[in-house]
C-alpha cells in the first residue's frame, strides 16, 4: 500500500538513512546489551552475513528468560525510534506525526445488494486437496491438516471451534466493523468479510475494483477514501480517517498493507503500527495480522511429535541427503525442546522482510495483546489475532527459486496455498479470534504448511526443493538465469 508519489517530498522515511539490516541489528544488540542473557549479537558486517541464526538465537533465549514480555516491549520501543516522519528538511519521530490532529479523508459508501436480506449470512467452506470442505466440516479438516503436520494444535482447535459456532455454517459479520489496512492485498480476506455482512473501511492505494462493487453476492458496506491513499506520506490522515469511522463503534483493525524493496516492508509495518498505538483504545475492538510462517516462532509439543515422528519415517532419499551433509546436518530447530523455534528464517527474503516479521509483527503482537498499546500509562491488553499464515503463492514470492521450490516441496511434505485458500482460511481464523469468549494468544493458531515440523533447516531443505522442482520444469531456469 504505497506507490511513493507525493509533491512535497515529505514521507516516512528511516532514521539518518540506515538499511533495515542495520536497524534490525541495532535493534537487537541493544535489546541484548540490555539484557546479557540473550547472549552475544555479532558486529554488523557477520550479522549481514548470517543474520537467520543471529534471529532465531535470539527468539530462543527471549523464550527462555523470565523476562521474556520485558525484553519484546524493549525491542518494539527501540524499533520506534528509527522511524522517522520527514518534511522539507525537519525530522520527528514517526509516532509523533501520527498522533498529531489531520483532517480525515473524504468517502464513498456502496451498500451491498444483499444488506436487505432477512439472511445475509455468507455459507462459508474453503477447498483443500481438491475437495470443498463446508462449515460443518472444519473439525475434520482441522484434524486432517493436524495430522498431516501442515498447522499447530492451535489451528485444528480453532476450526473445530468455527464448526460448533457457525449457526446453519454461515458466517454473519452484520454489525461488525473492520477496517482493512491494505484491503487489495492477496492475503487480505476483506472479500469474505463484505459477503458475511461487516461494515468495511477500505484502504489502499487503488480504490475497490469495480467488480467487487457489481459482487450481486455481497451484503456488507464499503466505505473508501475517494482521493489516493498512502500510507508511507499521509499516515496522520489515515489515522485520522480510522477514528471518524470508528467514531460511532469500535472497529476490528486488520493490517495488511505490504510492497517489497527499499525497505518498505519495514515502513509499512511501522506505520500500521503506530496508528494502532496512536487511536484512542475504546475505538479498537480487536487488531489483526498475518505472521509469516519464516518467522521464529515458538514450537509446541504437537510440532515436536510430528518432527520425530517425521524422521523416523522418512524416506532413504532423505537420509542418503541427510547423511552426506546436503540437508544442512543440523537440527530442524534451535534450541531444546519444550523450547525450541524452527530455523525457518530464508536469506533470499531478505533483511528488511524479517525485521518487519519479528520486530513488526511477532514481538509486537505479544506487547499488545500482554500489556496493551505501547505508549499506554498502564497495562491494557488488546485483543490480538497474530497468526501465521499458511505460505501462499502470491506475487512477493515470484521468484525463480521460489517457483522451483514450490514445485519441490510436495517431497518434503510441505504444502502451499494458493491466495484464495489463505484469504478464506486467515480470514475464518480471524473471525475465531475476534468472536471467541476468550482473548486470543499470539502464536497458537500457525498454518506453516509443514515447515515448521520438517526435520531440516528450512534454508537447506528450500535448496533441495528448488533441485527437484527445477528437475521437473527445467524452464524455471530461464527465469533464474535471465531468460523468458
Amino acid at each position: 500500500m504505497a506507490d511513493h508519489r507525493s509533491t512535497d517530498g515529505a514521507r516516512v522515511a528511516l532514521a539518518d538513512g540506515q538499511s533495515a539490516s542495520a536497524i534490525l541489528h541495532s535493534v537487537l544488540q541493544a535489546t541484548a546489551q540490555q539484557y546479557p542473557d540473550l547472549g552475544d549479537v555479532p558486529g554488523l558486517a557477520q550479522f549481514r552475513k548470517g543474520y537467520d541464526d543471529a534471529v532465531c538465537n535470539f527468539e530462543l533465549n527471549r523464550l527462555k528468560s523470565d523476562k521474556r514480555l520485558e525484553i519484546a516491549w524493549f525491542a518494539c520501543q527501540a524499533m520506534r525510534k528509527h522511524l522517522v516522519w520527514q518534511d522539507d528538511g525537519q525530522v520527528i519521530p514517526l509516532k509523533e506525526h501520527v498522533a498529531q490532529a489531520a483532517t480525515s479523508l473524504p468517502m464513498a459508501t456502496h451498500v451491498g445488494p444483499r444488506a436487505g436480506d432477512a439472511n445475509p449470512g455468507w455459507p462459508v467452506s474453503m477447498v483443500y486437496r481438491g475437495q470443498r470442505w463446508d462449515a460443518a466440516q472444519f473439525a475434520t479438516l482441522g484434524a486432517e491438516m493436524a495430522q498431516r503436520g501442515i498447522i499447530s494444535r492451535g489451528a485444528a482447535e480453532a476450526l473445530n471451534w468455527l464448526q460448533q459456532n457457525l449457526p446453519g455454517g454461515q458466517l454473519d459479520l452484520r454489525g461488525r466493523k473492520v477496517v482493512v489496512i491494505g484491503a487489495g492485498a492477496e492475503m487480505a480476506s476483506t472479500r469474505l468479510w463484505l459477503r458475511a455482512g461487516a461494515q468495511v473501511l477500505w484502504l489502499d492505494v487503488a480504490p475497490p475494483p469495480q467488480e467487487w462493487l457489481d459482487d450481486a453476492e455481497l451484503s456488507g458496506t464499503l466505505v473508501w477514501p475517494t482521493e489516493a491513499t498512502d500510507l508511507l506520506t499521509q499516515p496522520a490522515r489515515i489515522r485520522a480517517t480510522i477514528e471518524a469511522f470508528a467514531a460511532d463503534g469500535a472497529v476490528d483493525l486488520a493490517l495488511y498493507a505490504y510492497a517489497p524493496g527499499q525497505a518498505r516492508e519495514v515502513l509499512l509495518t511501522g506505520v500500521m503500527n503506530e496508528i494502532v498505538n496512536s487511536l484512542p483504545a475504546p475505538l479498537i475492538a480487536s487488531v489483526t495480522l498475518l505472521v509469516s510462517p519464516t518467522t521464529p516462532s515458538a514450537l509446541d509439543q504437537g510440532d515436536f511429535d510430528f518432527i520425530t515422528q517425521r524422521i523416523a519415517q522418512r524416506p532413504a532419499w532423505e537420509k542418503v541427503l541427510d547423511g552426506i551433509g546436503l540437508l544442512g546436518g543440523t537440527p530442524a530447530y534451535q534450541g531444546v525442546p519444550p523450547v525450541a523455534v524452527p530455523r525457518t528464517v530464508v536469506q533470499i527474503q531478505g533483511a528488511s522482510y524479517q525485521a518487519a516479521q519479528y520486530l513488526g509483527k511477532l514481538l509486537i503482537a505479544e506487547c499488545w495483546a500482554s500489556l496493551g498499546q505501547l505508549d499506554a500509562t498502564a497495562a491494557a491488553p488488546l485483543r490480538v489475532s497474530a497468526n501465521t499464515a499458511a505460505i501462499t503463492k502470491t506475487r512477493s514470492l515470484d521468484h525463480p527459486v521460489f517457483a522451483a521450490a514450490f514445485g519441490g516441496a510436495a517431497a518434503f511434505g510441505v504444502e502451499t496455498m494458493t491466495p484464495r485458500q489463505s484469504r478464506t482460511l486467515n480470514g475464518l481464523l480471524a473471525v475465531h479470534d475476534w468472536l471467541q469468549s476468550e482473548a486470543p494468544e499470539p502464536g497458537t493458531v500457525r498454518v506453516h504448511g509443514g515447515i515448521h515440523t520438517l526435520p531440516y533447516p528450512l534454508g537447506t531443505a528450500l535448496r533441495i526443493a528448488a533441485a527437484i522442482g527445477f528437475a521437473r520444469s527445467p524452464r524455471l531456469l530461464g527465469g533464474l538465469l535471465g531468460g523468458k
